[in-house]
């Protein structure tokens, strides 16, 4: 039924005016309990300008549907299925993943549908492994060229980035005053989310975001695989001077 939905938002969305590629992406997207996460990239692509023709497309394909805008998405509960169409600038898109290749913007972002941080290498994943349904100019063709393998320089950015993040974050918090306690929360908050992507980007391995981390650990080389368990460690708050001199002493 889900192989049949996507062929037919394909189908459907192909009718929009300025779209280059349509991908098929997510962790989750061959999981009969995933929900179904396109990409659409166009000409001068912004949800502002392409929202209104999306609804428009997938009412008339769906009237009992229920269609909305979300950050930079359309998403959609159907019936059988729920959902979005994340609209991006299709040349935007090939100039960010170079940008991230060559080490610049690969700060985490906060927003509002997503756990902890949204994190550039996570859509490269996205990206790197996508179903493409429509290319008019073989830009995942590019992508691809782009993203696999994982990109060695991506990697040592990534690295040094959070590497910086925690010595700075754990040098935060042995100032502290002991009442201070949201900022040291946060604080704690931060290294755990830094040695999670550190682990990932040791082992060249997409980190896809904070959900499903038990699964995606699996793909970790047993020397960073340590790594992601101190950060579990350090998340469950119990002897924290302990896993924190151990983060410490492994950087």
């Amino acid at each position: 039924m889900k192989n049949s939905l996507v062929s037919d938002l394909s189908h459907v969305l192909r009718e929009l005016r300025g779209m280059k590629v349509l991908l098929h992406v997510g962790l989750k997207r061959n999981s009969a309990k995933g929900k179904i996460d396109l990409l659409a990239g166009c000409d001068e692509g912004s949800i502002e300008k392409y929202s209104p023709s999306i609804k428009a497309l997938l009412e008339d394909r769906w009237p009992t549907g229920n269609f909305f805008v979300c950050d930079d998405s359309v998403r959609f509960n159907l019936p059988t299925d729920s959902g979005g169409v994340a609209v991006c600038d299709s040349a935007l898109l090939v100039r960010q993943v170079e940008e991230w290749i060559e080490s610049r913007n690969l700060g985490g972002q906060h927003r509002p549908w997503t756990t902890g941080y949204w994190l550039p290498e996570a859509l490269c994943g996205d990206l790197a492994t996508a179903e493409t349904l429509y290319d008019a100019t073989d830009i995942s063709v590019r992508l691809r060229e782009l993203l696999v393998p994982y990109p060695v320089s991506l990697s040592k950015s990534i690295i040094e980035l959070c590497t910086d993040e925690i010595r700075q974050k754990l040098s935060t918090l042995e100032k502290l005053h002991e009442n201070a306690t949201i900022e040291q929360e946060l604080c704690l908050s931060d290294v755990t989310s830094s040695m999670v992507r550190l682990a990932f980007a040791r082992s060249r391995r997409y980190f896809r975001g904070f959900r499903s981390l038990e699964q995606q650990a699996k793909l970790l080389r047993s020397s960073d695989l340590l790594i992601y368990e101190l950060a579990l460690k350090l998340s469950k708050r119990k002897r924290v001077t302990d896993v924190v001199s151990k983060i410490k002493r492994l950087l």
